[in-house]
């Protein structure tokens, strides 16, 4: 079960590498920038001719949900959504290659190592707990 939950672990985070790599739309992923109710990539923010990314009102004079919605949508930019899953498909590496260590004897490192993956499989249950409204969850991974 511990490798079925890791393996929908990542097959969550490979759906959200794909939406980042798709709103930044091909390029390097931008850092996005709330102004007034638009979305921009911080190297455009400031241009007079290029229109938001996204906006969720007017840009000028929208209401302060608008605004709101917008600092939102900017604070899950691709360039951070992207930096986000590299961090937990790291954090999954450690349940797949624990530390080992050569100083130690292989009786040290295979408890080292159980440890390392308990330390893992407890933190993936956390992080899999957004995920729980989708179909391939189980109630079993909670924590």
């Amino acid at each position: 079960m511990s490798d079925a939950l890791v393996a929908f672990l990542l097959a969550r985070l490979a759906e959200r590498e794909a939406a980042a790599l798709a709103a930044s739309g091909g390029r390097t992923a931008p850092s996005w920038q709330a102004l007034g109710t638009g979305v921009y990539a911080v190297t455009d923010a400031f241009a007079d001719d290029v229109p938001p990314l996204a906006t969720t009102g007017p840009e000028i004079g929208g209401s302060d949900e608008d605004a709101a919605r917008a600092e939102h949508i900017a604070l899950h930019d691709p360039a951070h959504t992207l930096r986000e899953i590299e961090a937990v498909r790291e954090l999954l590496r450690r349940y797949e290659e624990p530390e080992a260590s050569f100083a130690l004897p292989d009786s040290a490192n295979r408890y080292s190592a159980a440890a390392e993956r308990s330390a893992v499989l407890l933190a993936a249950s956390h992080l899999a707990l957004p995920y729980s409204g989708h179909p391939d969850y189980l109630v079993t991974w909670r924590p």
